[in-house]
C-alpha cells in the first residue's frame, strides 16, 4: 500500500490551539452547513480514524469535517496546521483528481500541511497509518520549534500581550496603513499578504492616498488644501465617499478575501461604529470634516464583528448622526478605535507607512529613533528634530497610550512582521 500518498511539509506558524480566529479561512455559511451534514454520515474509514485521533497521545485537538475556505477537510488540527484527507475510489476519476489538485493548491496557499490516505489504508492497517501520522506530527513539532520562518516567531508569542492562558484580555491588533502604500499596488499587495497571515483578532484602517485627487481631477473636482489639510466641500465629500468607502475599501476587502481572510469593509457610519461631529468653523472652514466623539465610540459593535471572526477594514469616513458623512483623518480614527477597544482587548496600535519609523533625518531611513517617550518627544520637538508631518501621528500615539492601549509602533509597511515583534520601527511608550 502507498501510505500517506501526499505529504506537503510547509513551515507552519505556531498558534494557540484555543485561538479560533482564522481557522476557517473565510468559509461561508454554506460550507459550514455542508460540514455539519458530512459529520452525520461519516464513512467507515472516517469513523475508524476519528476514534483513533480524537483522544490522542500527542495532546492535540483534531476537528472532523472542518470548514476551510470553499472546502470541508476530513480532519484538521489548527495548532500545527495539519489536514488529514481520506480518499475513496471516486478520487481516481479525472474530474475529481482535478478538483483535488485545485483544493490542495489552495491548502498550500494557506500554509497548511496535507496528509492523504486511501480508505483501505485506514480500514485494513490502522496501526501503520497511525505510525505515519505520528511521524508527521513529530516532524511538524520539531519544525515549529526550530523554524526561523519570520511568521513563526511572531505567531508563537503573540505581540499583543501574552495572549496565553490566564490572560485577562484577548489580544487585538489595530493597524493603520498609509496613503502612499495605498497608491502603490505592488506594495499594497505585499502588505496584505503579510497582514492576512497574522493570526488573531485584527482591524485594518486605511488612508485615502492620491487616488481621490486623480479621480477628482478627471471629474473636474479640484482639490483644495490649507496647511496641507484637504478642504472637503459638498462635491469633495461625495468624491471621497466613492473613492475611500467604495473603490479603495472594496479592493482591499476583495484582496483579503482572496487570501482567505474574512474581511468586511466599513465606514464609521456603518453600525454607528464611529460617531463624529463636523469640525467647528474657526479661522478655517474645513467643510465636511469630522472630529471623532470619543465619549460615544463604544466597543459593542466592534466586538460583535471581531467575535464573529470578521476582520473590519475601515475607510476614513465617519458620520454626524444627522445624515452627513464626514472626511476624517485615518491616524485619528486608528487612535480612537484602539482607545475604545482597550477596555475589552489588549490592544497594540501599529502605524505602518512608507518610512522606516520616526526619523531624525526625513530623507534617511537609517536614522530611525528606536524609542520615544514623553520626555524625549518634547525635547525632539524643541530641537526641531522631528519633521512636522510626524508630530500629529506621535500625539495620537501618546493619546492612545494614556487611554489604555498597550503599545504603539510606527514604521515601514514592508516590515509588518518586524514591526509586530519590535525588531524594526519606532516604539512609542509612556515609560
Amino acid at each position: 500500500m502507498n501510505w500517506g500518498t501526499t505529504i506537503l511539509f510547509l513551515r507552519s506558524p505556531l498558534v494557540s490551539d484555543g485561538d479560533r480566529d482564522n481557522m476557517f479561512y473565510g468559509a461561508s455559511s454554506v460550507i459550514f452547513k455542508r460540514a455539519e451534514e458530512l459529520r452525520k454520515k461519516m464513512t467507515n474509514a472516517e469513523e475508524i480514524l476519528w476514534n483513533a485521533i480524537h483522544i490522542n497521545e500527542w495532546k492535540l485537538k483534531f476537528r472532523r469535517q472542518h470548514p476551510i475556505y470553499k472546502y470541508v477537510a476530513d480532519f484538521y488540527c489548527h495548532s500545527i496546521k495539519l489536514v488529514i484527507e481520506l480518499d475513496s475510489g471516486i478520487h481516481e476519476t479525472e474530474e475529481v483528481k482535478r478538483y483535488d489538485v485545485d483544493r490542495e493548491n489552495k491548502m498550500k496557499d494557506f500554509k497548511l500541511i496535507v496528509l492523504r490516505f486511501k480508505n483501505e489504508e485506514i480500514t485494513k492497517n490502522l496501526p501503520l497509518a497511525m505510525q505515519v501520522i505520528s511521524e508527521t506530527i513529530s516532524k511538524l513539532k520539531a519544525s515549529q520549534k526550530n523554524s526561523t520562518d519570520k511568521f513563526t516567531q511572531v505567531l508563537a508569542s503573540p505581540p499583543l500581550g501574552d495572549g496565553g492562558e490566564g490572560a485577562s484580555k484577548k489580544s487585538l491588533l489595530v493597524i493603520k496603513i498609509g496613503g502612499n502604500i495605498i497608491d502603490d499596488e505592488e506594495k499594497l499587495s505585499s502588505f496584505l499578504k503579510d497582514f492576512s497571515r497574522i493570526e488573531g483578532k485584527k482591524i485594518l484602517i486605511h488612508g485615502g492616498g492620491k487616488i481621490a485627487t486623480r479621480i477628482g481631477d478627471s471629474l473636474g473636482i479640484k482639490s483644495k488644501y490649507v496647511d496641507g489639510r484637504r478642504i472637503t466641500d459638498a462635491d469633495t465629500i461625495d468624491l471621497v465617499t466613492m473613492v475611500y468607502g467604495g473603490l479603495i475599501n472594496k479592493k482591499i476587502v476583495a484582496q483579503l478575501q482572496a487570501l482567505g481572510s474574512n474581511a468586511i469593509g466599513v465606514t464609521g457610519a456603518d453600525a454607528n461604529l464611529i460617531p463624529a461631529s463636523r469640525r467647528p468653523v474657526k479661522e478655517i472652514d474645513y467643510g465636511f470634516v469630522g472630529d471623532v466623539k470619543s465619549s460615544e465610540l463604544t466597543a459593542n459593535a466592534w466586538k460583535l464583528l471581531l467575535d464573529n471572526s470578521l476582520i473590519p477594514v475601515v475607510a476614513p469616513l465617519t458620520h454626524d448622526g444627522q445624515g452627513h458623512l464626514l472626511n476624517t483623518n485615518a491616524d485619528t480614527i486608528a487612535q480612537e478605535v484602539a482607545k475604545a477597544l482597550s477596555s475589552e482587548y489588549d490592544v497594540h496600535l501599529i502605524y505602518s507607512f512608507e518610512k522606516a519609523g520616526v526619523l531624525l533625518d526625513a530623507n534617511d531611513n537609517r536614522s530611525v529613533i528606536k524609542k520615544i517617550d514623553p520626555t524625549s518627544f518634547v525635547q525632539l520637538k524643541a530641537e526641531q528634530k522631528i519633521f512636522a508631518g510626524m508630530i500629529p501621528k506621535l500625539e495620537n500615539a501618546f493619546a492612545a497610550l494614556t487611554s489604555g492601549v498597550s503599545k504603539v509602533v510606527i514604521g515601514n509597511a514592508d516590515n509588518l512582521v518586524n514591526l509586530l515583534n519590535g525588531a524594526s520601527g519606532t516604539t512609542v511608550t509612556n515609560e
